[in-house]
């Protein structure tokens, strides 16, 4: 997700616009929060597009098609005006990779995960062709990877797109290799050509490569309606028959999504199968590595399998075996990782990649939580809500203290037991409450460390601050202690004036100058194996550096100050809450779904 543009709308009907997701032949993909505080996408069409008599009409009927489609595994739509000067379309705000993505981090799927997508899409596939749609572009970039299974976007829509792209450029939108022959040919398009579709996403998912093959265009075309797809790659049997079968020429030859999911398993209690999808697409083990989404780390085996419970995913084979194939066995877990401290052990945590697709998808935010502004008098956070973004995230905070206490003098860690002592602190009950500190003595101090912040060590620290005044000086809401200076600063630097987040010497300076009185959501990132260091302001990434100070700090973690040269200093004079910490450097979509 980029910040918004100057040419951006701020907002879009009563949807503010937090950020730009992408942008596609339709139009802007925009991050957005509802006048509730829920996060979602919207889409805006482009102006050359309404200038076309024809195309507002195309539009609303796909609006009120894409309308009648519900599913675990598609995005609903919100709300859409196609009637406003600029037509526009909110749905969900899915956290996830696309599969185009996913593949290109890791490396193909394993069989038990394309097992369990082929699960989730012929399910989305039986939800679109209830609502009598046909996608007509489902690939790899229109899949998206949720932690609780695949989601299916851009039905509908894509086919009042490509209609247009042909008319006026006479050239065929999309992805060739995952068209049908129908489609190509110019043929009726049934719900049978997008099961040929799911085959060739399948494959892909399977082996990294598109079953037809590349090259140029036209002789893509011409051996994805005259030759056999190449699934010899797909080391499974029963799932390699499955993927042969919805890339048969014939329509009429093809499985049902309702035979898909028959073959994959079966319906009901006994025997089916349990996915949890959050761990195929990327395990605890595996997270550290594939967190940040800006390196792109080489792939390193398979994709990861799918946790199961007592029975395990199968693919029934066709007629005339009818033999239940298992899937591949999963190769053994990862060893443990080496001793560390009990307190290092504590902090063990979960993650995934999520990183924000660009075009025109959707996704679905885990949870929303906002900030309020005196201005735009948004919804406040509270504690109930920030406890879910937590677990939204997907990543378990190594510390949380969501500062809701309304007297004494101990800010209670919900997480990590790591509770801090309150001097010159205020305890606010009203306007989103949190602790307000005096930018003179207050501080909140726990007894020890809470994270590692040496050469090498990822971490995250987030929290909601919103200043009584801007300062003239230096403000710090949250560090930790060093012998001479804190490890690190989540602070306003009176230097720049805007928002930083810093390490002794080296700041990264966010765009966004702070208003007082406002609430303002803060994510620094440190990305300890490529060196970086992120600010986020309100869920958009403002600034990032090179990480060429990375300081190891053993003292005591600080919510109100800063440490320098052995004393403390810039308190921060504001209100400070939901301050939450990570023992590894969160993806662009898991900071978005903290607030």
């Amino acid at each position: 997700m980029s910040a918004l543009e100057p040419d951006d709308p701020r907002s879009v009907g009563e949807y503010r616009l937090l950020g730009r997701l992408g942008a596609g032949g339709m139009g802007r993909v925009y991050l957005g929060r509802s006048p509730g505080g829920r996060l979602v996408a919207v889409k805006v069409v482009h102006e050359g597009l309404v200038r076309r008599p024809e195309f507002r009409d195309r539009f609303r009927r796909e609006v009120q098609a894409a309308r009648m489609v519900s599913g675990a595994f598609t995005a609903p739509v919100i709300d859409a005006d196609p009637d406003a000067p600029l037509p526009y379309l909110v749905t969900s705000y899915i956290a996830g990779p696309s599969l185009e993505q996913a593949v290109a981090e890791r490396g193909p799927f394993d069989s038990r995960a394309v097992t369990a997508l082929a699960a989730g899409l012929a399910e989305a596939l039986m939800s679109i062709h209830a609502a009598h749609l046909v996608h007509r572009d489902l690939k790899p970039s229109n899949v998206l990877l949720a932690e609780d299974g695949p989601r299916v976007i851009d039905f509908g829509i894509v086919r009042s797109v490509e209609a247009e792209s042909i008319t006026t450029t006479g050239q065929l939108a999309g992805s060739p290799g995952f068209m049908s022959p129908e489609q190509i040919n110019g043929g009726e398009v049934t719900p049978a050509s997008d099961v040929f579709c799911l085959g060739a996403v399948l494959a892909f998912a399977a082996t990294g490569q598109n079953p037809f093959g590349g090259g140029p265009t036209p002789a893509l075309l011409y051996r994805v309606v005259h030759n056999a797809p190449d699934v010899g790659a797909v080391t499974d049997p029963a799932l390699r028959a499955l993927v042969a079968d919805c890339l048969a020429k014939d329509p009429a030859a093809r499985p049902t999504p309702r035979v898909i999911l028959t073959r994959i398993g079966p319906q009901g209690g006994e025997g089916a199968t349990v996915l949890s999808y959050g761990g195929q697409w990327a395990p605890e083990a595996e997270a550290g590595a594939w967190e940040t989404g800006h390196a792109r780390p080489a792939p390193a085996g398979p994709m990861p399998q799918v946790r199961h419970a007592d029975h395990q995913p199968t693919l029934v084979a066709p007629a005339p075996a009818a033999t239940r194939v298992q899937a591949a066995p999963p190769p053994p877990p990862p060893p443990p990782p080496a001793s560390r401290s009990r307190r290092a052990l504590l902090f063990s945590g979960a993650g995934a990649l999520a990183a924000i697709g660009v075009g025109t998808g959707f996704w679905l935010n885990r949870s929303a939580t906002p900030g309020r502004s005196a201005a735009a008098a948004s919804p406040t956070p509270s504690p109930s809500a920030s406890a879910s973004a937590s677990a939204g995230s997907g990543v378990r905070p190594v510390g949380h203290w969501l500062l809701d206490e309304t007297s004494g003098t101990v800010a209670h860690d919900t997480q990590g037991g790591h509770d801090g002592t309150t001097t010159g602190v205020t305890w606010q009950t009203g306007d989103g409450g949190g602790a307000t500190f005096d930018g003179s003595t207050g501080q909140i101090v726990t007894d020890g460390p809470v994270l590692e912040t040496g050469t090498g060590r990822s971490f995250t620290v987030a929290a909601w601050v919103r200043l009584t005044a801007v300062p003239g000086t230096f403000a710090t809401a949250v560090s930790q202690d060093a012998d001479s200076a804190s490890g690190f600063y989540l602070q306003y630097s009176g230097t720049d004036q805007r928002w930083a987040f810093s390490r002794p010497g080296l700041r990264a300076v966010g765009r966004t100058a702070p208003t007082g009185g406002v609430w303002t959501h803060l994510t620094g990132v440190c990305d300890g194996t490529n060196r970086r260091l992120r600010l986020y302001v309100d869920g958009v990434e403002e600034a990032v550096v090179e990480d060429t100070a990375p300081t190891p700090s053993n003292g005591a973690f600080v919510i109100g100050r800063a440490w320098y040269d052995g004393k403390p200093t810039d308190f921060f004079p504001g209100t400070v809450r939901d301050v939450r910490v990570f023992d590894r450097a969160l993806a662009p979509a898991r900071v978005t779904a903290l607030m």
